[in-house]
């Protein structure tokens, strides 16, 4: 049996640079890791072929979504004369831009090569996971990235966060990725210049990194939803709004902060009845 924890992604930077013939769209991303988990069981099973999956959230138990399909592929393809029993106790919010499923599909793949010794390579399991989504690439490692492409383009960068922490708020809200996508090929992408941002990661100003984060699916997502719009709105108001995006495409809104802010701990305090929202570390 082995244990593995499968860490919520967050966009720091996202620019959509266009739709390919394929459905799938390029992307320009800086992504990173936060300390909120999903924890991730994997157990020998007596039955050869056989992945089944357990959990607390209805989804992941219902056997047909990405994350049982990575575990099948991997007990099928690579450990035919094993089978697993994985049991996932989700805390990441379903729906929210956090990449909860990659992120637990990503854990299974790397959980059953750990698991059985296969010894494949993290450039292997990345090939393996992009053939369930997009995310999942990234979602096998814990260190802060450019990711390009559809998500399969991954370079590592140095920087210092040490004094910053995550401010996540999520009003509890699915969006659909499919719809927000759908609405910007039709009206626009809310595109910047990712040289600034890029610049700051260069000279590791944090000051500068805050300035420039962006999400281009974020005006599309607040101008679409009542509760995005709303629970952003409170956030601004009440903590301003440098340091503030959207995660994914929603419905999470992140603001980075800086050392130990009261205010930030005020906010939580005030709205954990109202929204899923909590202070994280980076990793």
């Amino acid at each position: 049996m082995i244990t593995e924890k499968a860490y919520a992604k967050v966009n720091l930077f996202i620019n959509v640079i266009g739709r390919r013939e394929d459905g799938y769209h390029n992307l320009e991303m800086i992504n990173t890791k936060v300390d909120l988990y999903d924890e991730i069981t994997i157990e020998e099973l007596d039955s050869p072929g056989i992945a089944i999956i357990k959990s607390n959230d209805l989804f992941l138990s219902n056997q047909n979504n990405l994350v049982i399909e990575s575990a099948r592929y991997m007990i099928q393809e690579y450990a035919p004369n094993k089978g697993v029993t994985v049991t996932i106790k989700k805390v990441i919010p379903f729906g929210a831009g956090l990449a909860g499923n990659s992120v637990d599909a990503a854990a299974i793949i790397r959980g059953i090569n750990r698991l059985f010794n296969l010894g494949l390579s993290l450039e292997q399991l990345q090939n393996i996971g992009i053939k369930f989504g997009a995310d999942i690439p990234y979602c096998l490692v814990d260190y802060p990235a450019f990711v390009e492409g559809i998500g399969e383009r991954i370079t590592k960068f140095d920087f210092d966060f040490t004094d910053c922490k995550v401010l996540l708020v999520n009003p509890r809200e699915y969006i659909s990725t499919e719809d927000i996508f759908t609405l910007g090929d039709r009206f626009g992408f809310d595109n910047v210049d990712s040289k600034k941002i890029r610049k700051s990661i260069q000279k590791n100003s944090t000051e500068d990194f805050i300035k420039n984060i962006h999400n281009a699916l974020q005006k599309i997502a607040v101008d679409n939803n009542k509760k995005v719009k709303s629970a952003y709105e409170h956030i601004k108001n009440e903590l301003g709004e440098e340091g503030l995006t959207m995660t994914g495409s929603g419905s999470t809104l992140i603001k980075i902060i800086r050392g130990d802010d009261s205010l930030a701990k005020q906010f939580v305090l005030e709205n954990k009845g109202k929204y899923f929202t909590n202070i994280y570390n980076f990793l």
